[in-house]
């Protein structure tokens, strides 16, 4: 089974993909989700994107929704977490504060539910095996891991397809919106097999153009008569060993 470093999605990628569908993948956790009651160690300002914290004990999820009060607040904050924290962080990314969180207030996280991990994963190396299904035959799986790492394509097709496996392994459909999600990355990808598309920012094995070779009649050779003239023929190096002519070779050399 390839590793998380190895794949073009995360499980937070998918996480965040069904939004606010993502808290329903909850229902079905058998009493097998980590919850945790999450303490303000200090004041974080409106508009702040950290707010410092006691060290987890357990991972949140990007996309995790908390909702803080106490510590003297006026009123319950909703946060968003905007990147994943793990175990033993002392520091929560947010997405901006709509208002103060005050230090000593206290909000309940979910936790990570373990079942819904595991799915989340296995989404994810499903998701990276239907792309390099269709992508590989054209393009390096380092090349298509440096686009996933910027977000590109590679990372948004195998995030649909994983998250789609995830939704159906429930025994149910996924939410319309993923559904849809996963319909146009399996039409893409058959784009980019046949050709009529191509990943962007990375190059293709070989070039997009039939290659091109000039060759002259030598009558030396006894066999292969044939021969490429190189500095007027396609250059790119291509995927396959060149034919040599071992006949003619040893013919000369005897």
């Amino acid at each position: 089974m390839p590793s998380l470093n190895d794949l073009y999605c995360t499980p937070s990628d998918i996480y965040d993909l069904y939004g606010t569908e993502g808290g329903q993948l909850r229902v079905d956790d058998h009493n097998l989700a980590t919850g945790q009651t999450v303490v303000v160690r200090a004041t974080a300002n409106a508009a702040a994107t950290s707010i410092p914290v006691m060290g987890l004990r357990y991972p949140l999820l990007a996309g995790e929704v908390l909702e803080f009060d106490g510590g003297g607040m006026p009123a319950v904050v909703e946060v968003v977490l905007s990147a994943t924290a793990k175990v033993g962080d002392t520091s929560l990314t947010v997405n901006p504060l709509s208002a103060s969180v005050f230090a000593a207030a206290q909000a309940f996280g979910s936790g990570v539910n373990l079942a819904l991990a595991q799915r989340l994963l296995k989404g994810c190396q499903y998701g990276t095996a239907k792309v390099q299904d269709y992508c590989l035959s054209r393009y390096n799986d380092s090349d298509l891991m440096a686009n996933a790492r910027l977000n590109g394509s590679v990372n948004r097709w195998a995030t649909a397809i994983g998250a789609r496996w995830v939704g159906r392994r429930r025994g149910q459909s996924a939410p319309e919106g993923v559904e849809a999600e996963a319909e146009e990355a399996l039409s893409d990808l058959k784009e980019v097999r046949t050709g009529m598309m191509s990943v962007g920012g990375i190059a293709t094995r070989t070039s997009g153009w039939p290659f091109l070779s000039n060759v002259t009649v030598d009558p030396r050779f006894d066999y292969a008569k044939l021969r490429v003239e190189q500095p007027l023929s396609e250059l790119t190096p291509t995927q396959y060993g060149q034919y040599i002519d071992w006949n003619s070779v040893c013919w000369l050399e005897w």
